[in-house]
């Protein structure tokens, strides 16, 4: 299904549009729409519901928030932690209260990777280069 929506475009946009899809030698509305498809922000939706209100303020962000979004590490302290307890598990059924720090540490360790994950797709969607792990593991 396809919806309709009507827009006012200045003279000089719509020209470039018109340009862009008789270089394309496709219809203005696909040009729009394709154009539309790269410029939109991320869906959301691509992250689990129980992060998405932490990862959603991202993109509200600057790009210099953004990247120091992506600089952001899992404290080695809790990392080793969560570890620890999951080699634990592997071994022994953990305590309730055992369990609930697992968790809590399962969800502040994703909740770090998807915001970094999410500020990558914004910057490089806004046209920023995305740093490798070789370059991130040299800045440190």
């Amino acid at each position: 299904m396809t919806q309709s929506i009507t827009i006012n475009l200045s003279d000089r946009l719509y020209e470039q549009l018109r340009r862009a899809a008789e270089l394309a030698h496709q219809p203005v509305e696909v040009i729009i729409t394709q154009s539309l498809a790269h410029s939109l922000p991320p869906l959301l939706e691509d992250i689990p519901l129980a992060y998405q209100p932490e990862v959603y303020p991202l993109l509200e962000m600057s790009d210099a928030e953004l990247q120091r979004e992506m600089e952001q590490n899992f404290p080695a302290d809790r990392w080793a932690e969560y570890e620890a307890m999951l080699a634990k598990k592997k071994r022994a059924t953990l305590s309730t209260e055992e369990q609930k720090r697992l968790d809590t540490l399962r969800h502040e360790a994703d909740l770090v990777t998807f915001r970094k994950g999410y500020a990558a797709v914004l910057l490089k969607r806004r046209g920023n280069p995305i740093p490798t792990l070789e370059e991130l593991e040299r800045s440190k």
